[in-house]
């Protein structure tokens, strides 16, 4: 069975006891058997591990009442995949895809990994990343190529390239992936999925690191439906106030609906030298018009900054952070 539902629908299954959490991280374990020769998404799974904890769950709620039920949290009981980078998990392996860190076991959980788990996640092993994230290809020399469900000769992109893979072919329900320059936004873009990345401060970090990138990458998800980014948004968002950057959480009562047009202004190419193709442009005109209809103001613009000079900025901000972090492996 692949899940071609949303996270949220595997664990109101769960609720209902329609469906044991055992079954589904069975389930998930079986895909992986069957599909990851063909992806290479997966580079760890952690199956014992994964089976005790679902078998515990499946024993916690059998003495539930349906009251309780209610009250567990969101996603309880739903099998996912950790990124292969920087979401350590204690006793567990992370390579960074690096040969260089290869088999490196983790001491300590990170605040991030702990919240997913109190989210309700059965955690059952690490998807494929380049080098320590640092292309928007996921091929590392370590583990090699991630190959995306919908063409096998292509790639998903990166760095959250083997999380994109294995989202999409229905492995798990939501996958978990982390964004410095893109790396969740590409991947659910070249794939078809929703990719947010959380302002800095939004989510928990350390106590390995409190500023990777200079604050820049940021840990959160790729997920099928906004009901799930949602969501998981609201079960991942924290005031962490030992953070280097804090933000206040979002109080859902204090949002307020939409009450008149917005103005939206889209690019149709980034310069003269990259061309967007055919059906690029057709999915962008559609889009208009599908925004023109629902009353929004659409225009046109164009860059307000120097792309090429942004991105050298970048990568000298990255060059720095990477040196820093080979101190630290060192």
């Amino acid at each position: 069975m692949l899940f071609t539902e949303d996270a949220g629908y595997y664990a109101q299954q769960v609720k209902e006891r329609k469906v044991t959490v055992l079954a589904l991280v069975d389930q998930a374990l079986a895909n992986i058997e069957a599909l990851n020769p063909r992806l290479n998404a997966i580079v760890y799974v952690q199956a014992s591990t994964a089976r005790a904890q679902a078998k515990e769950y499946d024993g916690y709620l059998d003495q539930l009442t349906e009251e309780e039920i209610d009250r567990l949290p969101d996603f309880f009981g739903v099998p996912t995949l950790l990124k292969d980078l920087g979401q350590h998990q204690a006793g567990h392996l992370t390579a960074s895809g690096s040969n260089l860190t290869k088999d490196m076991t983790m001491q300590v959980t990170e605040y991030f990994v702990e919240n997913i788990v109190s989210a309700g996640f059965v955690i059952i092993g690490r998807t494929n990343v380049p080098e320590f994230g640092f292309k928007g290809i996921s091929d590392s020399k370590a583990f090699g190529q991630v190959n995306n469900p919908i063409d096998l000769n292509r790639n998903p992109g990166g760095s959250s390239g083997g999380a994109a893979a294995a989202l999409k072919a229905g492995i798990v329900p939501l996958a978990f992936g982390s964004d410095g320059g893109g790396s969740i936004r590409i991947p659910a873009s070249f794939s078809g999925l929703i990719g947010l990345k959380p302002s800095r401060g939004r989510v928990a970090v350390g106590p390995g690191s409190y500023r990777g990138w200079q604050g820049a990458s940021i840990n959160f998800a790729l997920t099928k439906s906004v009901d799930d980014t949602w969501t998981l948004l609201q079960n991942l968002q924290v005031e962490q106030l030992e953070a280097p950057f804090i933000m206040p959480i979002i109080n859902e009562t204090s949002l307020k609906p939409l009450n008149k047009p917005l103005k939206i202004g889209y690019l149709d190419q980034l310069n003269q030298a990259w061309p967007i193709n055919e059906d690029a442009k057709e999915a962008l005109n559609q889009t208009i018009q599908a925004l023109r209809k629902l009353g929004h103001e659409v225009f046109k613009v164009t860059e307000p900054f120097d792309r090429a000079e942004t991105m050298r900025n970048y990568f000298v901000m990255n060059s720095v952070e990477t040196a820093a972090m080979m101190k630290d492996i060192e």
